[in-house]
């Protein structure tokens, strides 16, 4: 009985303030421009009413007070969280977006072939993230976008990008898991990653796939320049330098110049469209590429040609630094 007539009560007082109230629920505020509104987890609905008046957002604290009490008595808690207010907006429709927990989605886009050190990094640098990151085995991020919200822990948000790199495997990997010249998915996304180091050209990747299958297939060394960067920086520094011959004889398990088989690991996250160049490799000849004047790659079957590719390429360059 007590707990009926409350609701009648507040009923009643909602009616009062829906047709006379100084903060009349269906009455539009007046909000000038859109912009966030913060509740912190904890937050009583007298400091929320409070910051809402503070921020000038609404008049009066009765207002809100008044409805967020119906809401109570309902059982329908506020929420914590980002909310966006926009012009015109009533009290009730505030009311009941923090009720449904209608927070501010935002997005953030993971290139291909960043490392798990980088992409940690760039969610650090997100500031309305909470937490810190530990950084998984390489390579098992799915590089895309991805939603995220205010006080979310940054580690919740790669966890999606590790589910999504997961959910991949589980839809691809049965299907060309006999058919590959590779053991596992490991080896999958560690030569993926050095496709997507190699190119950005979506109709090269799987042509480079098929020059590292052909290499693995004889059992000649990878020379892949991407791994040798990976045992400089260890993935965790950018690369500005051209790449010495000291480099090229260091004995870490990265540098495929002296090491034949694939790297210990990826190197890199590599994006879907690595992933199924190297499920999918093309049937080629090709054991060397060498990048040519259209920004793309010239593919040779031997050594030969790859030589003459590459004075090709040496003389475009000296006709460049001539022309600066």
């Amino acid at each position: 009985m007590r707990y009926i007539i409350s609701i009648f009560l507040v009923l009643c007082i909602i009616g009062g303030f829906l047709s006379y109230g100084p903060g009349g629920l269906l009455r539009q505020l007046h909000v000038p421009q859109h912009f966030s509104f913060i509740i912190q987890k904890g937050d009583s609905t007298q400091t929320i009413a409070k910051n809402l008046k503070s921020q000038k957002i609404i008049p009066h604290i009765i207002g809100f007070l008044t409805g967020a009490v119906a809401t109570k008595v309902m059982r329908k808690p506020l929420k914590h969280g980002e909310y966006l207010i926009e012009p015109k907006i009533t009290l009730w429709q505030i009311i009941q977006k923090i009720i449904k927990g209608n927070v501010v989605v935002h997005y953030v886009t993971i290139p291909e072939g960043l490392t798990v050190y980088e992409i940690s990094q760039k969610l650090e640098s997100i500031p309305i993230l909470t937490g810190s990151v530990e950084l998984p085995p390489e390579g098992t991020a799915l590089p895309q976008t991805y939603d995220y919200y205010w006080g979310e822990p940054r580690q919740q948000v790669l966890q999606r990008m590790i589910k999504a790199m997961e959910s991949l495997k589980s839809k691809v990997w049965p299907i060309y898991m006999k058919s590959s010249a590779l053991k596992n998915w490991e080896e999958i996304l560690t030569l993926a990653s050095i496709v997507e180091k190699e190119t950005g050209i979506s109709d090269e990747r799987s042509l480079v796939a098929s020059v590292y299958f052909n290499r693995l297939l004889i059992g000649m060394p990878l020379q892949a320049d991407p791994t040798v960067i990976y045992a400089i920086t260890n993935g965790k520094t950018s690369f500005y330098r051209p790449i010495f011959k000291t480099d090229l004889s260091s004995d870490s398990p990265y540098n495929t110049y002296i090491k034949r088989g694939l790297p210990p690991t990826p190197i890199a996250c590599p994006g879907e469209a690595s992933i199924m160049a190297v499920l999918q490799p093309a049937q080629t000849d090709y054991l060397y590429f060498v990048a040519n004047e259209t920004g793309g790659h010239a593919f040779s079957t031997n050594l030969k040609a790859h030589n003459q590719n590459v004075q090709v390429l040496r003389k475009i360059e000296k006709q460049r630094n001539i022309q600066l």
